[in-house]
């Protein structure tokens, strides 16, 4: 087997709309960090190779590849993706998630500063300590007026009450925010449920998700960054 995992993620092609170009009439925009601004694949390949080289899964015999291809069931499941791997197979040792390999997707910036002049920019992630300095790094903290993470909050998505914080922090109501992000699970449903619109980017492992109902059924989806001009 190659030691180059496979990561069959979505094209990004075309826009795909969902009967129309939505007009969302909103004044904040919220974004997730991890495979919605940026690009994970290095931290994921590095981390299901090392994964796959402790002595518990060379035991149980899971390559690189078995370890991502758990990832991905677990995602398409709605689950939490490292986490359910762990639980699944009793595992004690973890790979690290390396912040430094993560790359900012190509057209971020210029996204970013295109849509900072029109709306009041935000985050909603779950992230670890020290995003507002991975923010600097990226070059790109200065767009965002409101940052709420999990970490500095103690709530993790999909839980709806980090989407409260962050709308009570920016003082705006439900109906005049649009959060956009990977997962389904994670963004669209939490969002949908305290009343924000919403705007699904096929990007990662979130990407792969299948829309089950209405609950995590996006108002628009697109495949890049870059598309988010022909809505907004």
């Amino acid at each position: 087997m190659s030691r180059y995992i496979r990561f069959l993620f979505p094209s990004t092609c075309d826009i795909i709309s969902l009967g129309g170009v939505f007009m969302f009439d909103v004044t904040h925009i919220f974004f997730d960090v991890g495979y919605t601004l940026v690009n994970e694949d290095a931290v994921w390949e590095y981390r299901c190779r090392e994964q796959a080289e402790t002595p518990e899964c060379r035991a149980l015999g899971l390559s690189s590849q078995d370890i991502y291809n758990a990832i991905v069931a677990a995602s398409l499941a709605h689950k939490p993706q490292y986490r359910t791997l762990v639980e699944h197979y009793h595992l004690t040792e973890v790979a690290p998630y390396r912040h430094d390999l993560e790359q900012l997707y190509q057209g971020a910036k210029e996204v970013l500063e295109a849509l900072s002049a029109r709306y009041t920019l935000g985050i909603i992630a779950n992230q670890t300590d020290g995003l507002l300095s991975r923010l600097e790094a990226y070059g790109i903290r200065s767009y965002f007026t409101h940052v709420v993470s999990s970490w500095d909050h103690q709530v993790m998505k999909p839980n709806p009450k980090l989407f409260e914080i962050a709308l009570k922090e920016a003082g705006c109501s439900p109906d005049k925010a649009l959060m956009i992000g990977d997962r389904l699970d994670n963004d669209m449903v939490p969002a949908k449920a305290v009343g924000m619109n919403t705007i699904w980017i096929r990007q990662g492992f979130g990407g792969m998700q299948i829309i089950q109902n209405q609950n995590d059924q996006p108002d628009e989806i697109v495949n890049s960054l870059p598309e988010l001009l022909k809505l907004l």
